[in-house]
This record gives C-alpha cells, sequence and structure tokens, in this order.
C-alpha cells in the first residue's frame, strides 16, 4: 500500500518538477554552448544588464557588506537616492542574498538567478494550469515549457528587474480566481503585492489583465456579483497599499527624471500589418528590442496549430471560443495601435523593448492551446487536416508578404517543418489511439529541442567576462591611493569607459550616471554646456577643466600613459591602469557671484557660447574657448594646431556613432557621438596635425569646428569659484556638514543634484534651497562665517511606509478574521 501511494505522489508532482528542470537545464545548455562563464569566458551580461543592473547590484552588495544607508549613494553620478533606485532596479526579494556573494562572482549570481526565475515561471505556469484545469497530467509540463521559454524570455531574459513579474502573474491570476470563486483573496493579494514591489512597471500591465480577466469572469458567470467586485477591488487595493513603501518614492523620483508626465498621443496609427505582426509567432526570428514596436510572440510552434483546432472543437461552447479569440485579438490589435500601446506601457511609449505586456498574451494562447490538448476528443480527423491546411496557406503568405528582414525564409521554413512534425504526430494519435502515448513522448522530446534550438538562435547575446571585470582590483587600489592623498570630498572620472556606471561597480564617486531615475534637469545641464546629456543619462564626456572644477572631479582613469599635460599630472598605476590628478578642481561646495544668472539662459546658444558666457561673467576678460581655423578635404576635417594648446572640437550632427581622431601619430576614438558633446582632443604641440574622420555622416566635417583653450580665461574664472569655498568638516551616505568664511555675499554652490530629499540648514536653521543653473543646490549667503548642514531623507518613504504598514495591519487582520470564522464553521459542522 505505502508503495502505491509513494507512486502516486510520485506521479502527482513529477509534472511539476519537470516543468522546473526542463526550462533550467535548457538555459544551463544553452549557457555552456555560447560559453558562458564557467564554460568559457563570456557572461550573459547584455543591454541593461551591462550598463545598469549589475553596477547596481554591486552598489547594493558594497552597502549591504559595509552596512551603509541605503537611502542615499555618492557612487550614483553626482548622488542619487538610492531608495528610489532600489525600487527600479533591485527589489526583488532575491536579491538580498547578494551579501552572500563574493564580488568576484556577482555576475553568476546574477546568471543563475536568471536561469531559476525562468524555471520558476514554468513551475508556476504549470500549476496554474494543474489548479485552473485540475489536470497533473505531463501535458502542464509541455505547455509551461513554451510559457518558459518563449520569445519574451529570449527577448527579455537579461531584464532581471522584469522576471519577478512574469513568473508570478500565473499565480496572481489563479488567486485571482480563487478570490472570486471560492471567496478567498489571502494569495491574490500577497503575490499581487509582491509583484508590486518587485517591480511596478510590468504590475501596472498584470494590473490592467487583472481588470480585464474579472470583467471576463464576471461575463460567463452571466450575472454581476456585487460582492466578488467588492473582494477584488478590497484586496487589490490593499496590495497596492502594502506596495505604497516603494511605490510613492519611485513615483516622486520618477517626476525629477526623463519619464515623467505623460502626454496621450493625439494621433491615430497602426504600426505594421497584419501578417508582419503575426509571422512573429514563427520560430528562430531575431527577438526585436529596438524602438519599432515589434513585439515577440514565439511561445511554441504547435500553439498555431492548436488555435485552428480550438476553433473547431465541439466540445468547447462556443461563448467560451469567442471571449478567448477576442482577448487574443485584442491584444494583437494592442501591439499594433498606437493608442493601446501607449494605455498598456504606463501612459508612456517605451524607449525600446517593445510588446512589455506580450507574455499575458502568450498566457491566454498558451492557456487555450492547454485547453484543447484535454479536448482533442472534440477534434475529427478532418479538423486536423483544416487546421495543417490553414498554417500551411499563414506560411505561403508570410513567405509572400512579410519583411524578410524581420522574420527570414529560414525562420518560416523552420516553423513548417516543425508544425508538420507535430502534424503528423498528432494525425496518428487521433487515427491510431495504440500509439498515443509514443506519439505524446516524440512531441514532448520534439518540443524540448524546438525551445532549446529557438533560444540558441535568439535567446542568448554575450559579452567577454573577462574584459569587463579585468581592471576592477586596479580601480579599487587607485581609488584607495587617491584617499590616503587627498582630504576632503573628490570625485573620479574614466576615459575610456565600458559603461557610465563603471563608479558603481568599483566604488568610487563619479560625475556620470545612466539611469531611468536620473534626474533630467542635470542632463539638460550636462547637455547645454557641452557635455553628454539626454533623457536617462548624463556623462562628464566633453567637460572642459572649468565644468570639470564645479563637478568636483579631481582624477581621471586611463588606460593610456601619455595624458599629462598643464590640466594633469601623473598620480599613480596600476595594472596598466593610470591615474591623473586635475590641477583645478574645487570641493564640494563654492561660491559663484549672486547676480551671474541674472538676464543669462544658458540652454540658448551653442555650448561653446554657454561656457564663454560662464566664464566671462566669473570674471575672466576673454572667452574660455577660442576659434581656431580648420580645413576640411575629402570627408576629413583638418586642424593644424600652430602654438601649444589644449584643444577641443565640436560637431553639429546626431547622425554621428564614432568619431576618429588621429593626432600627431596618435589615435583617439569617441563614441556615442550623437549624444553631441565637445570633443576633447588633448594637449598638442605647435605643429600637430589633427585629423577627424566619421564614417557615418559625410557631411559631418562641413559642421565640425575646433577651439582651443584660454588659459587666462580659465585661471580668472577659477580663481573667482575658488576664493570662497566651503570647508567639509563632516560626511556621510546622508549629511554633509561644512563651514565657510564669506568675504562677500555670493551663492553657495554644491556640485549635487537640487531634490527635495536634502534639507539644508544654514548657522543651525532650515533655509530654502535655491537652483543653480536649473540643476544644482544653491543657497545666498550674506558676509560672514556660517555654519552649513545638508540632511537626506527619502521624500515620500516615511508616508509610503505608514501606507504600507496600514495596509499590511488591515489585511492581517481580515485574514485572522476569516480564518478564525472558517474554523469555526467545520467545528460546527462537525
Amino acid at each position: 500500500m505505502k508503495q502505491w501511494i509513494d507512486k502516486q505522489i510520485h506521479a502527482k508532482y513529477t509534472p511539476y518538477v519537470l516543468a522546473f528542470l526542463i526550462p533550467f537545464l535548457v538555459m544551463a545548455a544553452v549557457c555552456a554552448g555560447h560559453g558562458i562563464y564557467p564554460f568559457g569566458e563570456n557572461s550573459f551580461l547584455h543591454i541593461d544588464m551591462y550598463h545598469q543592473y549589475a553596477p547596481f547590484f554591486m552598489e547594493f552588495q558594497r552597502k549591504l557588506k559595509a552596512h551603509e544607508s541605503l537611502m542615499f549613494s555618492w557612487n550614483l553620478g553626482l548622488g542619487s537616492d538610492f531608495v528610489a533606485t532600489f525600487a527600479y532596479y533591485l527589489a526583488s526579494p532575491v536579491n538580498w542574498l547578494v551579501v552572500f556573494c563574493s564580488k568576484q562572482h556577482l555576475i553568476e549570481f546574477m546568471t543563475v538567478l536568471v536561469l531559476l526565475k525562468i524555471a520558476c515561471s514554468g513551475l508556476f505556469f504549470a500549476i496554474y494550469l494543474g489548479r485552473h484545469f485540475k489536470d497533473n497530467s505531463y501535458l502542464v509540463t509541455l505547455v509551461s515549457m513554451f510559457y518558459a521559454l518563449s520569445a519574451y524570455i529570449s527577448a527579455y531574459s537579461w531584464n532581471i528587474m522584469w522576471l519577478d513579474c512574469i513568473m508570478l502573474a500565473p499565480l496572481i491570476i489563479l488567486g485571482m480566481e480563487r478570490l472570486v470563486f471560492e471567496k478567498k483573496g489571502g494569495m491574490y493579494g500577497i503575490l499581487l503585492a509582491v509583484s508590486i514591489l518587485s517591480n511596478y512597471y510590468i504590475s501596472i500591465m498584470i494590473c490592467i489583465f487583472l481588470v480585464l480577466y474579472f470583467v471576463v469572469m464576471q461575463i460567463e458567470q452571466k450575472k454581476l456579483d456585487v460582492k466578488s467586485c467588492a473582494r477584488f477591488f478590497f484586496y487589490s487595493l490593499l496590495a497596492g497599499g502594502m506596495g505604497a513603501v516603494l511605490l510613492i518614492p519611485e513615483a516622486i523620483a520618477l517626476g525629477y527624471s526623463g519619464s515623467g508626465g505623460f502626454h496621450f498621443p493625439e494621433d491615430f496609427s497602426w504600426y505594421f500589418s497584419v501578417f508582419d505582426e503575426l509571422a512573429r509567432h514563427c520560430m528562430g526570428v531575431t527577438v526585436y528590442t529596438g524602438s519599432d514596436h515589434w513585439p515577440n510572440l514565439y511561445c511554441g510552434v504547435a500553439v498555431l496549430l492548436l488555435l485552428v483546432l480550438y476553433l473547431l472543437n465541439r466540445e468547447i461552447p462556443l461563448k467560451k471560443k469567442l471571449i478567448r479569440m477576442l482577448a487574443l485579438i485584442f491584444f494583437l490589435l494592442a501591439f499594433a495601435n498606437n493608442w493601446l500601446d501607449f494605455i498598456w506601457h504606463g501612459m508612456h511609449f517605451p524607449d525600446s523593448l517593445p510588446g512589455r505586456q506580450s507574455f499575458l498574451y502568450m498566457f491566454v494562447l498558451l492557456t487555450v492551446a492547454f485547453e484543447e490538448l484535454r479536448r482533442l476528443k472534440g477534434n475529427r480527423i478532418w479538423h486536423v487536416v483544416v487546421a495543417a491546411v490553414a498554417c500551411g496557406a499563414f506560411f505561403v503568405g508570410c513567405a509572400l508578404f512579410v519583411d524578410h528582414e524581420m522574420v527570414s525564409m529560414d525562420a518560416i521554413l523552420m516553423t513548417a517543418v516543425f508544425l508538420l512534425a507535430y502534424t503528423l504526430l498528432l494525425a496518428i494519435a487521433r487515427m491510431a489511439g495504440a500509439y498515443r502515448k509514443i506519439c505524446f513522448c516524440m512531441a514532448f522530446f520534439l518540443a524540448v529541442a524546438e525551445t532549446g534550438v529557438n533560444m540558441d538562435l535568439t535567446g542568448v547575446v554575450t559579452t567577454n567576462r573577462t574584459q569587463y571585470t579585468a581592471h576592477w582590483e586596479d580601480y579599487e587600489a587607485l581609488n584607495a591611493k587617491a584617499a590616503e592623498q587627498t582630504d576632503g570630498f573628490y570625485r573620479i572620472e574614466k576615459w575610456d569607459r565600458m559603461t557610465k556606471n563603471e563608479s558603481s561597480l568599483t566604488g568610487y564617486r563619479s560625475a556620470s550616471l545612466f539611469s531611468s531615475l536620473m534626474n533630467y534637469s542635470v542632463g539638460t545641464f550636462y547637455r547645454e554646456l557641452g557635455m553628454e546629456g539626454g533623457k536617462n543619462y548624463y556623462c562628464y564626456n566633453g567637460a572642459t577643466p572649468l565644468l570639470s572644477a564645479m563637478l568636483s572631479v579631481k582624477y581621471m582613469f586611463t588606460t593610456s600613459a601619455s595624458e599629462e599635460s598643464p590640466l594633469r599630472k601623473p598620480a599613480g598605476e596600476s595594472g596598466g591602469i593610470y591615474m591623473y590628478e586635475n590641477n583645478y578642481v574645487l570641493p564640494l561646495g563654492f561660491t559663484v557671484p549672486e547676480n551671474l544668472e541674472d538676464g543669462w539662459d544658458f540652454t540658448e546658444g551653442t555650448a561653446v557660447l554657454a561656457q564663454n558666457v560662464l566664464a566671462r561673467r566669473l570674471g575672466a576678460g576673454e572667452d574660455l574657448l577660442d576659434a581656431i581655423p580648420v580645413e576640411k578635404t575629402d570627408g576629413e576635417t583638418v586642424i593644424t594646431v600652430t602654438e601649444d594648446s589644449y584643444v577641443y572640437a565640436s560637431y553639429g550632427s546626431r547622425m554621428a556613432n564614432t568619431i576618429t581622431a588621429d593626432i600627431g601619430g596618435k589615435r583617439k576614438t569617441f563614441t556615442k557621438c550623437s549624444h553631441v558633446y565637445l570633443l576633447d582632443l588633448g594637449w598638442c604641440k605647435a605643429g600637430t596635425e589633427i585629423k577627424l574622420t566619421c564614417p557615418d555622416v559625410s557631411d559631418l566635417m562641413i559642421q565640425a569646428q575646433a577651439y582651443k583653450l584660454n588659459f587666462d580665461s580659465l585661471n580668472a574664472a577659477y580663481d573667482t569659484l575658488n576664493a570662497q569655498t566651503m570647508t567639509l568638516d563632516e560626511m556621510s551616505d546622508r549629511c554633509v556638514k561644512g563651514h565657510i568664511d564669506m568675504q562677500t555675499a555670493g551663492k553657495l554652490v554644491f556640485s549635487i543634484p537640487c531634490e527635495d530629499g536634502w534639507t539644508l540648514f544654514v548657522d543651525g536653521k532650515e533655509t530654502d534651497k535655491e537652483q543653480f543653473l536649473n540643476s544644482l543646490i544653491g543657497v545666498t549667503l550674506e558676509a560672514g562665517s556660517h555654519e552649513i548642514e545638508l540632511r537626506y531623507e527619502t521624500p515620500g518613504l516615511k508616508e509610503g511606509a505608514m501606507i504600507s504598514g496600514f495596509a499590511a495591519a488591515v489585511f492581517g487582520a481580515v485574514t485572522i478574521v476569516l480564518y478564525l470564522k472558517e474554523k469555526k464553521r467545520k467545528k460546527n459542522s462537525c
């Protein structure tokens, strides 16, 4: 008897174990095939995982291990709220385990998390299918595999901050079904709250889907259940309330960013044709992550066949078919229409990574496919023939009408071959019942092969791990050396950077940042003064020594041993990384003339003009940057330096991606030139010839202009800024204290973004902050000695914590009351 029971338990749970193991092993095999460490020298880092997630994970780990405040970080740009960064990028509960991981293997920690979350996506979808349909067969394994290894995962598996929501979505939907049909809201409330806390953005799409699905359930029940509506609203509200501790600070931070606010599109337009969209169901289609809105829809070749069979199935009610088909059509319209696309993405158009809600479309489609598999007896053999012919016609249409740059003929043919194989297996199983199990096993292994091949072809893009981690220890050693020889606050910047967030990787303060939560006004400040600045980034590239000094950048990292000039001197070397000390640097707080900004809009005119005006308003008698002649011949801009000079160049085309400068036999390559920043060509001796070339834009050189740095102007402006500076007395993650002796009245400026989290105290009294150049913290001071203090507290955190605490208390109280009622009811029934 015990053996029989053990056998039944084993049979009951094996499909779910496989639903976890198969996606995990497929992903592990694909990673090994692509040489991902420890199987090679590559890493899983890709797109934002490379540029943002790994650096932010590293900063999170560093803070946890150093027991620092999680409220603010000086290693994110000029200083950033860390609660908002955590909420947007790091809030998955499992991320706290990073504290047990070594820094050297943080990339592998992230990779393992990705694989585990993909595997859990398969497991949780299998659980949904098993509970919803009351079916513990291996069909749940088969169909859940396509959810876990879909094109959505192929495209966005690196986007680790989304995967929690993809993983939890099936259980949240199952929880809502329990809420409606069993009047139990605990599972729904908890999991929705965890999803919202993990990633609010994808949770917006889940919430939209839940509302639509709830309406569908009410329609299918043929009545409006008021109590069910009340429970749905109540538990949804509590879930949102429990997430308020992160939602409110994040919303405030987004208000500073380029993602704040929304403008509903006035025009009504369609992105692509029906055939072009549906063709993205083919396997082997290169996943799309650009800005042209193409969704990634592949979730198994067999679903195309099963969808037609579902429509022909005589056992499935017509009303149910109609509702499911309308839902799928609605999703397809939403991918292709700008208004619906805007709404699904939280009242914004995504800058890239389109169709972010497509995992919910796949959820509906795969649920339909699973129901069809369970009810194959409702189909006749001629239904299989009709479905095969319909799919064949679809492939012919794809071959004739689809843009083959987006969906290749190889992908169409490969999909047709796999679909033919599934059709034959289905036909054999339908006609010869004795071979049904054999056909199912063959189909099962065919599906594993299909998803593995598709993931291998489309799903893993790698970068060189060795290159990414090569000099971490060298940067740390040089930063430690800089700290030993420097008192007070300083920042470090880098040439030849891999990412704008490299300071987070190795724990030093910089003046560059790439983040969706970046303060947009700082990006504007950078851009208008000739540096890199945009919607979600600002970067030191293009900084002149005057701006560098104002940003407190004291040291530079580079792989070049020949960067010594009147602007900087050597300060250290480690492992081929050289550190230079800037000769022009200001402390965290410095003073500008009180009337510097009067009547001046620094956003008008060119960046060179803005810097020249700034220098003159700081006391310079001449321009900071003087134009020097250039010659334009044969697609080149040639600059001949007539006297020893520090040279910069400007250009006017956003079409440029890379610009190369040959400087007297030495070559410099400038990337991301579409951001339009000043090119730092360095210290050049008289007679040096500089050639600028750009392969991207033929007429770029017509728009190029060269400038030499006027040291007299620089010294005059710098002396004005350096005349009255704040002496730093104490500094921590959330507090800056110092004192200053003002000989004359002026505006004290901090190279810190002006945000609500900072509270300013002057001589012990809270004082209103002012903005300097619309971005940095400033305060006007009278002559005399002053004690200065800045304190930081994440705005909205206390209020959010109170709301979350209250919502959690209400949820707990309701859960306890309902439990006691249920216990009493069971006792009375006995």
